[in-house]
């Protein structure tokens, strides 16, 4: 009987799912937010000008990562692994980076299996679905192995799978593919506590070891870290010692994701994240005080999806809606086992480090490493599984009639009150007109959350009146609030969730098929910031030398904002928010990125721009001053810092082509030949992560490549290696030696 009752429940929570996908089952619609692509950004907007001349309609500015991070580097990574490479470095944007340090493009998730079978389109389409299925599935055997009635695993299974959190971030294809995982690491952990040892407790270590790698491997490494800190907690908590399972499970954990991490840490430690010092001051890194009204109204400040938010930017950062049924369970309060206790105090405690307080502050004030460089708000994962748990108890409570104190429920009560009469009167002592507004919105918005609240407390109310013979109607109000929170939530979710034709994923324009066309290798740059924006190129093999990004390397943001400013000035802060661009064609120092076509979206009168193309409003424009990706230079200038760099290559003297300018290494300059050879240059072979160049000179010669610095990069001629130098502040240079050689550049 448990078991026919567990597959219904789970039979049920398949279909709900299915509901919330039912345009992507039934009328092919994607779950990915690319009218976001199409409707506001050139060249596609220009594709669809005729049948849109206004645009084509998008749902949710707020969600464009995930066509401008999560989908090109997925794209590409999974690009190399088809080709047989491992995927370690990305060139299509910021002249080249490191794609293995990159852990949000997911290089080693088990999952990208999806996508060596199905069109990438249709693989990231079930990667999105998978999140809710799995994290609801997980979530319920976590919860029947702790006896928790099937109804009430159930309804924790929709509440989490529907969340806040999950629906926030339920596009990006990594966020939640990290916490998903956390309930069967719990689950690992109570069968290692229950079981006595035999072959089962070896088989849940695996399955433990697995859910922690997993969370590394899914994609964002902050979210992996606090699921990984908690699910540490529960270990302690349940084993009260630091188990030789538990141990076991990290050391194993940390060599298998040491392919991820180690990358990761070398390329935080060169990148310009090391070095904030002042992010924590802007406005929404912190969880605003007034921002936990959204718990029990979700969109009292409006919603990016309706174009009528007024809160602090940005809305997804804050959600942490679990739904009002699930919130009432919550908060109701009532003697439970330590595992209440337990989630009660990782809520607390998640929820006060993501509020502005004095002692949070201070974290960021020490800058202490690593906890300095953390948005707190992402806390949120902890916060809305710590109150789906509340709510599974509280829901389990009251089937299995335990006593309990519903007197905070009366404390809900009276917040929705104070609220309306806020919102009623608002116009007799708000005076800021924008706020006032605003308060339109939310007494608008706070209707459907006060009518559930009522309606499930009218249905609390009868199940309290109904005898203990009578199961029937009992089981009937248990059906009622379940299917209440899933309507909350699908309305909730369906209302932020774009889905989008599958004609609008990553089309390909003439402006795109122009470029894919001519010969690599080259760049391109943009001159403005709704015209291909970074990342995007990627997906189309296409090199930029602009990026999105929170880690690039600082040396290459410092070259960048140099430029921008027009004098050799490396000092932060730059300004550029996580997206490098670099919209001044008339730079000298364009020369040194190997940019050949410039796009714009008016027409540019330079004498070394030539017009080539133009579909719509965009104009492809042919720099002819460009130099290409390897050359070989006459002179050599030697420096020995990098502000000795950036004044060589902003001297008026300095000619790119001519010259480079090199930074000091173990070896002396002494041994560098005083004349140097110019001859003839030629790119043998070029992909990802290997470059063969082929030079012809009568003496040595100094070699520049526009490809971004790297140790990562190594040089040879045939088995000889040869140094590499960091050239022209961020390029790689290197000697080479008279006559006919191959040069391989390889990772």
């Amino acid at each position: 009987m448990k078991r026919s009752f567990n597959t219904i429940c789970i039979a049920i929570f398949l279909l709900v799912v299915g509901i919330f996908f039912y345009q992507t089952i039934l009328l092919g619609k994607l779950p990915v937010p690319t009218d976001s692509l199409v409707g506001l950004y050139h060249p596609f907007r220009d594709l669809y000008a005729q049948t849109n001349p206004r645009g084509v309609p998008y749902k949710n500015f707020l969600i464009t990562d995930p066509v401008r991070q999560q989908i090109p580097w997925r794209k590409i990574a999974m690009d190399q692994w088809k080709q047989g490479k491992l995927p370690i470095w990305n060139p299509y944007t910021f002249s080249g980076t490191s794609l293995i340090a990159n852990i949000q493009a997911a290089v080693f998730y088990p999952f990208n299996v999806l996508f060596l079978i199905f069109d990438f389109s249709i693989a990231w389409t079930i990667l999105i679905i998978l999140q809710p299925i799995l994290a609801g599935i997980f979530l319920f055997f976590y919860l029947r192995n702790k006896d928790i009635h099937p109804v009430a695993s159930l309804f924790g299974a929709i509440a989490w799978s529907f969340s806040g959190f999950t629906i926030a971030w339920l596009t990006w294809g990594t966020i939640v593919h990290v916490a998903l995982w956390l309930p069967l690491c719990l689950l690992s952990i109570d069968k290692m506590a229950e079981l006595k040892p035999h072959k089962y407790t070896l088989l849940w270590l695996m399955v433990g070891t697995l859910s922690f790698v997993m969370q590394v491997f899914a994609g964002h490494m902050q979210i992996a870290l606090y699921v990984v800190m908690v699910t540490v907690a529960y270990g302690l908590w349940r084993f009260r010692t630091m188990h030789p399972f538990l141990i076991a499970e990290i050391c194993i954990f940390l060599f298998i994701t040491s392919i991820a991490w180690v990358p990761l840490l070398r390329f935080v430690m060169a990148s310009g994240r090391v070095g904030e010092v002042d992010s924590w001051l802007k406005e929404g890194w912190f969880l605003p005080w007034q921002h936990l009204v959204q718990f029990i109204v979700p969109d009292f400040f409006g919603n990016p999806a309706t174009l009528n938010y007024w809160g602090v930017w940005n809305y997804g950062e804050f959600i942490g809606y679990i739904g009002i049924v699930p919130l009432l369970f919550a908060i109701v309060f009532h003697k439970e086992d330590r595992d209440r206790f337990f989630w009660l105090l990782i809520g607390f405690v998640s929820l006060f480090f993501a509020l502005p307080t004095p002692l949070t502050k201070l974290f960021y004030q020490l800058h202490i490493p690593v906890i300095s460089w953390l948005q707190p708000t992402r806390l949120m994962v902890l916060i809305d599984f710590s109150l789906v748990m509340l709510a599974v108890f509280g829901f389990d409570a009251w089937i299995k009639k335990k006593r309990a104190s519903w007197l905070p429920v009366v404390g809900l009560v009276g917040i929705f009150v104070a609220l309306w009469i806020f919102s009623i009167t608002h116009r007799f002592f708000v005076s800021d007109e924008a706020v006032r507004m605003g308060l339109v919105v939310a007494k608008r918005n706070m209707i459907f959350p006060t009518a559930i609240l009522f309606v499930s407390l009218a249905v609390l109310f009868v199940s309290s009146l109904v005898k203990k013979k009578r199961q029937v109607l009992f089981l009937f109000c248990m059906v009622i609030l379940v299917g209440i929170t899933a309507f909350d939530l699908l309305r909730f979710g369906w209302k932020f969730t774009p889905f989008t034709p599958r004609e609008y994923f990553f089309p390909e324009t003439k402006t795109l098929s122009f470029l894919r066309q001519q010969e690599k290798p080259f760049r391109v740059m943009s001159t403005d910031k709704r015209l291909l924006p970074p990342n995007v190129s990627a997906y189309y093999g296409i090199e930029t030398i602009e990026g999105y990004d929170p880690l690039m390397s600082s040396r290459y943001e410092e070259l960048v904002a140099a430029i921008a400013r027009g004098k050799a000035d490396i000092a932060p802060p730059f300004g550029f928010n996580r997206i490098i661009t670099l919209d001044n064609p008339d730079s000298p120092l364009l020369r040194l990125f190997n940019v050949r076509y410039i796009l714009s979206l008016r027409d540019i009168d330079f004498p070394f721009l030539k017009k080539v193309f133009q579909e719509g409003e965009t104009r492809v424009y042919e720099y002819t001053l460009a130099l290409p990706r390897a050359f070989l230079v006459s002179e050599v200038r030697w420096v020995t810092n990098k502000q000795e760099a950036i004044n060589g290559v902003f001297d008026r003297a300095f000619d790119p082509a001519k010259t480079a300018i090199v930074e000091k290494s173990t070896i002396s300059p002494s041994v560098f030949p005083i004349e140097l050879a110019k001859g003839k240059t030629t790119m043998i072979f070029y992909t990802e992560s290997n470059l063969v160049i082929e030079t012809e000179i009568d003496r040595e010669g100094f070699l520049v490549v526009a490809q971004s610095y790297s140790p990562d990069w190594h040089a040879k001629i045939g088995s000889t290696p040869l140094p590499i130098f960091r050239t022209n502040y961020h390029f790689m240079g290197l000697l080479v030696p008279r006559g006919r050689n191959r040069i391989e550049f390889s990772l």
